[in-house]
């Protein structure tokens, strides 16, 4: 119960990156262990609360957000942290110019939640890593959440599920059941393994082609899914595999609510 108390609540954290300008930073981390040549970056989600009084700018579509203003930064922070920040701010720019639905501002006192894909960020392989979830701003400035840990864990088991192919490029890859403690996720395996879901802790795990190109069905005992190769998505899931797509869901309903309710109270105050 306390781990699941701790993995609820994680990240809920406020930095101010200037006057004026401060963010909640909600970090939901799917599971807090990695194995050795994980990326683990790949699981897990956030929600963004403008605390401050200024308008927060954030990239519309979770891909330019992902390029230009998402990073994952280990702790302690490396010498070169100057040069961090100018190589954010030239990936900030490309986002700017990609044009990818543009950017909106997040009035104070709403909460944005990005949905549709896990974000892909990278951190180097360790035994235990500390980095904190943050929100680049342009112009060198970073909304920081608090620190993260993840812990490198040595599994129980490693099952061998499926061979499956990308029908368009014919590459191959390997998709693995790891089993640790009393959790089993799905990974596929590419040179680094990248957690796709939750899977039942003793069922029958089967897979076949579904499109003939990228798309797979993946039965966990009698339940099934459709899973898109290459980019840890989703779809048709259960709840109880999908816990990614669930958290995002739930969560984006309860900023919608909010922000609605953040909405009402304005316009009752702005009322002569």
């Amino acid at each position: 119960m306390r781990k699941m108390m701790l993995t609820a609540v994680f990240g809920l954290f406020q930095m101010s990156a200037s006057a004026g300008t401060n963010a909640l930073i909600e970090v939901k981390l799917f599971k807090d262990w990695i194995v050795k040549g994980e990326h683990a970056g790949s699981n897990l989600n956030l929600a963004i609360k403008n605390t401050g009084t200024a308008p927060i700018r954030l990239a519309k579509h979770s891909a330019n957000f992902d390029i230009g203003q998402l990073a994952l930064r280990p702790l302690p922070r490396h010498p070169d942290a100057a040069g961090e920040t100018e190589r954010q701010e030239t990936e900030y720019q490309i986002a700017v110019r990609n044009g990818l639905g543009g950017f909106f501002e997040l009035p104070p006192e709403e909460t944005h939640v990005y949905e549709g894909r896990k974000f892909l960020k990278p951190l180097p392989f360790l035994r235990k890593i500390r980095f904190t979830v943050s929100v680049y701003l342009g112009g060198g400035f970073w909304l920081d959440s608090e620190p993260v840990t993840l812990n490198e864990v040595v599994p129980d088991s490693e099952e061998h599920i499926a061979t499956v192919s990308d029908g368009m490029t014919h590459r191959q890859y390997e998709l693995m059941a790891v089993t640790y403690k009393n959790e089993r996720w799905l990974y596929m395996k590419e040179g680094c393994y990248f957690p796709i879901c939750l899977l039942g802790f003793t069922n029958k795990i089967r897979v076949e082609p579904y499109d003939g190109k990228t798309l797979h069905k993946i039965w966990d005992g009698d339940k099934s899914m459709i899973y898109l190769l290459g980019q840890d998505l989703l779809f048709e899931a259960p709840d109880e595999n999908d816990v990614f797509g669930k958290w995002t869901r739930e969560r984006k309903q309860k900023a919608e609510t909010d922000n609605a309710e953040v909405r009402r109270k304005k316009a009752e105050a702005q009322a002569p």
